[in-house]
This record gives C-alpha cells, sequence and structure tokens, in this order.
C-alpha cells in the first residue's frame, strides 16, 4: 500500500505533515514541484522526515526541482524524477499512469482495489428514445407489448392530476390571501422645540496654554484682534450768526382771570407756526372786569413785540417775521392758564429782514468729535470681522468676533482738526480720526461642537434630533463675567434644536414603536387603524397603504405590515 501526495508550491511543512500524519499507509511519496518552499532548507526536509519515521512512515519524494535532489540526499530522503518508476507504480495494470502535476495539490492513492473501466458501449438518451418509440409503433401494430404495458402502467389518471392540479391552486390562492396582502403606514412624528444653556469659558490661548491642552470639556480657545481704523469727514457748520433784521409790531394781551397779571420781560409770544415774538419791557396785564349787568370783559394791555433772531426749529426769521394779524400762546404757560391769557395783533408786524451766516463753534467741534468716533467704533466692528475671515481663509479655521460691546475696546489715537476752526466763518469743516480696536475671538466649530453634543445628552429617550434642526445660528452668547489676568471671559451659550419621535425600526426606540403600532392594528380596518395611530403621543399625522387594492383590512400578518417615516 503506498499513498501519493500532490504538494502545492508554497504548502509549508506543518501543513504537508498535516495531511500524511494520519495516512494508514507505510510508504509516503511525496510529488513536488519544482522551486516548492519544502526545498529552501535541507532542514525542513530533515524534520518531515524525523516525524514520520515517528509514526512508522517512510518518506520519498518525486521531483525534477535540482535543488530538491541534491537536499533530499543530504538528509537521507530516497527520491524519484518520474512517477512512473516501477516501484511506485500500482499493481493492476489496468490502472491508467498517473502524470505528475506539480501546481496541483491532488491526493491519489495507489490501491489494489481501484475501479475498472466498463467495456461495454453506453447507451445515449436518444437511442432510449428511439427504442421507446419503435416498441410503441410496435404494440399498436400488435407487436411485442412489453415496453407498451409498462408505459400504460406508469401512465397517469387525468382526473387525478386534474384534482392535484385544482387542489394546488386553491392552496396557492388561500396562502397568497393569507400572506401576499402588505400595509404601509406612513407616519409623521410629532416634534418638540428643544435649547440648552452651557457655561463656557472662552481662554485666551497665550495665556491659558495649559488649561487649553488638558482638554477641558466646557473651554473654548480665544485670541485677541487688533486692528487700526481711520476715516476723514467733513461735517456741515450747524451754528448761525443772525446778521438780519428782526421784524417789529404791536399785540394787544388779553387776560380774562380774575387777578392782575404781571409779565417779565422778553416774555415769549408764540405764532402756530412757530415764530417767537418777545415783549421788550416787563407789563402789568389788568384782570376781567364785571359790569352791573354781569357782562365780563376782559383785562387788555397793548405791548410792542420784536422777533426772535431763530424759531424754534433753529431757522433764521428774518422777513418770515412780517406776518398780518395773528393770534399768540404763551408758551411759557401751562395749557389751563393759556386760556386765561393770550395775545392778538391788529396790525401787520414790520422790518424783518432775512440775513446770516455760518460759524464754527465749540458745540459743533465737539459734535463732529462724538459723531467720527461712532462712526469709527462702527467702522472698527466691521474691520475686525473682516481681519477674522482673513485669518480664517489663511488658517483653514473658523473664527467669530464675540459680539459684546463690553470687549470690544477702541483707543483713539489720533484727532486732527484746524487749529483756527473755532469761532471761524464757514459753511463745512474736515476733521481726521484713527482708533485702534481690540475684539475677542473665539473658535465657533469648538463652541458648536460642545453645544451640539450636550443638546443631544439632554433629548427624550424616545426622540432624536433633527439634523437640519441644528444650526450655527440658533447659537447665542451672553458674556456674564471677565478676568483680564487670566484672559477669561465666561459666558453662558444657548443653542436650540428641534426633537422629534424615533420612528426608524433600526433604532431601539423606533423598534419598540414599530411593534407596537403592528399588534395593536392587525386585522383592523384602515379607517380604525388611522384613529388609533393618529392617537399615539408620538404621532402627529398618519397615512396607511394597502396593498393590493382590493384590500380593506390590515394584515392579520404582523409581518406583512411596515412602518416608515412620512416624508414633507
Amino acid at each position: 500500500m503506498k499513498k501519493v501526495v500532490y504538494i502545492e508550491i508554497d504548502e509549508e511543512v506543518t501543513a504537508i505533515y498535516d495531511r500524511v500524519k494520519r495516512a494508514k499507509q507505510r510508504d509516503i511519496y511525496l510529488v513536488v514541484p519544482r522551486k516548492a518552499i519544502l526545498f529552501q532548507s535541507v532542514v525542513n526536509l530533515r524534520i518531515l522526515k524525523s516525524k514520520l519515521e515517528k509514526d512508522k512512515k517512510r518518506l520519498h519524494l518525486i521531483t525534477t526541482d535540482r535543488i530538491g535532489i541534491h537536499l533530499a540526499e543530504q538528509a537521507g530522503i530516497p527520491v524519484y524524477q518520474n512517477i512512473e518508476v516501477e516501484e511506485i507504480k500500482a499493481p493492476d495494470e489496468e490502472t491508467p499512469k498517473m502524470r505528475i502535476e506539480p501546481i496541483q495539490a491532488r491526493r491519489n492513492e495507489v490501491l489494489k482495489d481501484l475501479p475498472k473501466r466498463v467495456m461495454e458501449k453506453k447507451i445515449t438518451i436518444g437511442e432510449l428514445i428511439k427504442e421507446y418509440r419503435d416498441s410503441k409503433k410496435k404494440s399498436k401494430k400488435g407487436g411485442s407489448t412489453e415496453l407498451a404495458g409498462v408505459y400504460n402502467y406508469v401512465r397517469p389518471n387525468r382526473k387525478f392530476l386534474g384534482f392535484i392540479l385544482a387542489l394546488s391552486l386553491a392552496l396557492f390562492l388561500i396562502i397568497t390571501y393569507i400572506a401576499l396582502p402588505g400595509a404601509t403606514v406612513y407616519v409623521k412624528p410629532k416634534f418638540d422645540n428643544i435649547e440648552y444653556t452651557v457655561n463656557i469659558t472662552l481662554a485666551d490661548k497665550r495665556k491659558n496654554q495649559n488649561l487649553l491642552s488638558r482638554n477641558e470639556p466646557h473651554v473654548v480657545a480665544s485670541e485677541e484682534i487688533l486692528t487700526v481704523t481711520k476715516q476723514t469727514k467733513i461735517f456741515n457748520t450747524t451754528s448761525k450768526i443772525f446778521d438780519g433784521v428782526n421784524a417789529q409790531g404791536f399785540i394787544t394781551i388779553y387776560n380774562i382771570s380774575e387777578d392782575e397779571w404781571p409779565l417779565k420781560k422778553e416774555t415769549r409770544f408764540k405764532t402756530k407756526d412757530g415764530l417767537i415774538f418777545r415783549v421788550k419791557e416787563g407789563v402789568f396785564v389788568p384782570p376781567k372786569t364785571v359790569d352791573e349787568e354781569g357782562i365780563e370783559t376782559p383785562g387788555t394791555y397793548t405791548a410792542a413785540v420784536e422777533a426772535d433772531e431763530f424759531d424754534i426749529y433753529d431757522h433764521p426769521i428774518g422777513e418770515r417775521g412780517n406776518i398780518g394779524p395773528s393770534q399768540f400762546t404763551i408758551p411759557g404757560l401751562s395749557e389751563y392758564n393759556q386760556k386765561l391769557l393770550w395775545g392778538e395783533s391788529s396790525q401787520a408786524m414790520e422790518g424783518g429782514v432775512t440775513r446770516y451766516q455760518r460759524v464754527v463753534q465749540e458745540e459743533d467741534i465737539e459734535a463732529a468729535k462724538k459723531q467720527i468716533h461712532d462712526n469709527l467704533t462702527l467702522m472698527a466692528r466691521e474691520d475686525l470681522n473682516t481681519h477674522i475671515e482673513e485669518m480664517n481663509r489663511l488658517n483653514h479655521t473658523n473664527l467669530v468676533l464675540l459680539d459684546d460691546s463690553r470687549y470690544l475696546k477702541t483707543d483713539l489715537q489720533e484727532l486732527r482738526i484746524s487749529d483756527d476752526l473755532e469761532g471761524s466763518l464757514r459753511e463745512k469743516f474736515e476733521v481726521f480720526a484713527q482708533i485702534e480696536a481690540k475684539g475677542v475671538a473665539y473658535d465657533f466649530n469648538q463652541m458648536f461642537a460642545i453645544l451640539k453634543k450636550e443638546l443631544k445628552t439632554r433629548v427624550h429617550p424616545d426622540m432624536q434630533i433633527r439634523d437640519d434642526s441644528i444650526r450655527p445660528e440658533s447659537v447665542s452668547l451672553e458674556s456674564v463675567s471677565e478676568d483680564e489676568a487670566l484672559g477669561q471671559i465666561k459666558v453662558t451659550a444657548t443653542i436650540k434644536g428641534i426633537q422629534e419621535y424615533v420612528i426608524d425600526s433600526s433604532l431601539q426606540a423606533g423598534f419598540r414603536f414599530s411593534t407596537k403600532v403592528k399588534e395593536r392594528i392587525v386585522g383592523l380596518t384602515a379607517e380604525e387603524a388611522e384613529n388609533y395611530v393618529g392617537n399615539l403621543p408620538e404621532v402627529d399625522k398618519v397615512e396607511i397603504k394597502l396593498w393590493p387594492i382590493w384590500v380593506s383590512r390590515i394584515p392579520r400578518i404582523a409581518d406583512n405590515i411596515e412602518v416608515k417615516l412620512m416624508e414633507d
């Protein structure tokens, strides 16, 4: 008894031994291809030979590899170049010769009881069919009936076949009626707004390197941003010197009170158009009188008046003071007293001439300084944002300016005006100013990631956050305190989102919901099922579609019911 084993080119010694150690044959012939791993070292052959000798087996090699032949001779292993050597050949002369196939790992046992070739001619299917047809023709002609009898014996009964077919069709229809109908429940989950506030420390990265390196959960890196903003602005002179002539005239002052009414010098009288006239001297307006018949007569006093240089709107009066007969109120009195004391003119006011000049006064300069400083502060905020955008573009970051006026610090570095500006007569004047602005920028990506993570931890167990509902614009900050020495600003950050009930059955909460719905609606009509599902606390809207179209009830098999999320 011999065993011939074909070895793969990359087969290791251990694998070869595992293949042949359980063989019952004593002589093991290994057919080894050229350049096999087994021939990499004589040690491989000696190990394999030693292990087989312990198993009381003898090792033989069959190879054409020259290195393998040389190593086998060193290891004391018999080696052959051809499997057709008489010593290896099987004793049965009819056994086909085996050829060496180095790349294939087939095993071939050369045994005495090998199958023998059948020498008789094989009968094809075509010959069998032809023989059957010939026998059928002979049976019709009264010839041999051997095959025909067999055919008649095995010929099936048509009624029986029809019954089987009808029964199969009925069973198919029953199974189809039970298993085929399906229902899809489209659910729009209820949602709720959710927001969460987190206390966060903005730490200057230059002063807090150790703190930032520890990756504290609520600490965000920040840095100071510095810009310089300048502006030259031309202002209109608002102060005016009146160089015209004021209109003059006379008014009659009426008093219907019971007391004499004194008026100081320069008491104002105003027309309905806002023109101001003043009495030139102090006057005493007598009270009203009552005659014997009870008729009241107002006390009167005629006084000379002169128009002001400017009206209540700071516009020169001049020739506009040349008005006709008019009625005047005293703006210094209450509304009640203005009904007791007033003035009237019976003749036109005359002599008013409009002429004035603009002069730069101290209040003009101070107003210009304040306005240009406010403008530069607004411009500085824009310059800081522009500078941060450029930093983000170059460094691939997402820094955002802390939008709090307390941390936008400006320093007026230069203010230039003419030395002879105050008191000069000019329509316009120019002011130049330059300020240095400092702001605090923080890493918005880090801030947003912290808030998003915190918000998701506050979601109801049966709900989930809509991914598109957590947006950067929903984040708002409110400053709490600042520690300039440490370079830290504490803020409260608020983020908003939308949470909705989970419908997706691939998630645990959605699977529970889907199972509950399926168990409760099996066998119900579509209307009953929609009413039930629509009243669930998790559901905002529901729609059920059945298939096929003639089905009016939910299938009784829960696996035929599918719960899906309704698309918006």
